[in-house]
């Protein structure tokens, strides 16, 4: 080593170091993740207990899930429902008399020919979960909702204040599907 500089000699130990420092950590490295290729810049860890499909959760999670899912696509349905005056998915989602209240509704909005349209943010929880019915306790925030005229768009009415309260809906499961059997608000429903 008595003809190279002594910059030229710390530099190829240098080398040697990052080489060695890259190998064992591609050693370390889960080669699952590694020959995938994607990159995730978020700056979170991915998830992977979310990650596991539903049929590895016990049963009573599952079928929560699914209760929970099954309510909040209840009132998915029931916003649009109510803004457009189309009844036509709310058998899908709701039965018995929930499906008939909602179904009255909006043909008494069409014959007043009005439409609503707001935002409800469910907030719910599963309080019980049998094979053929379920119930679920809410404190819903809202926002509207608002009235408008068919024909011509323009609002009718005051400006509704955004309000929190509390539901009880009942569910039943019919033909394998949770639908919305019927929904109850307390006397005193804050929440």
């Amino acid at each position: 080593m008595r003809g190279r500089p002594a910059a030229a000699l710390t530099l190829c130990r240098s080398a040697v170091c990052l080489t060695a420092v890259c190998l064992s950590a591609a050693a370390c490295t889960h080669t699952a993740e590694v020959s995938q290729g994607s990159l995730d810049p978020s700056g979170v860890f991915p998830n992977r207990a979310a990650a596991a499909p539903a049929s590895l959760a016990p049963p009573a999670v599952a079928a929560r899930t699914a209760v929970l899912l099954r309510y909040r696509r209840f009132h998915q349905v029931v916003e649009r429902a109510l803004a457009t005056g189309d009844a036509s998915q709310v058998p899908d989602v709701a039965t018995g008399v929930e499906a008939g209240r909602l179904r009255d509704e909006i043909a008494a909005d069409a014959r007043a020919g009005i439409v609503r349209r707001g935002h409800a943010a469910p907030h719910p929880r599963a309080a019980s979960v049998r094979a053929g019915s379920a119930v679920v306790v809410d404190c819903m925030a809202a926002a509207g909702p608002y009235t408008f005229r068919r024909d011509t768009g323009k609002r009718v009415g005051g400006v509704p204040a955004p309000r929190r309260y509390l539901l009880y809906a009942t569910l039943s499961r019919a033909g394998g599907v949770w639908k919305v059997a019927s929904i109850a608000t307390p006397k005193d429903s804050r929440c």
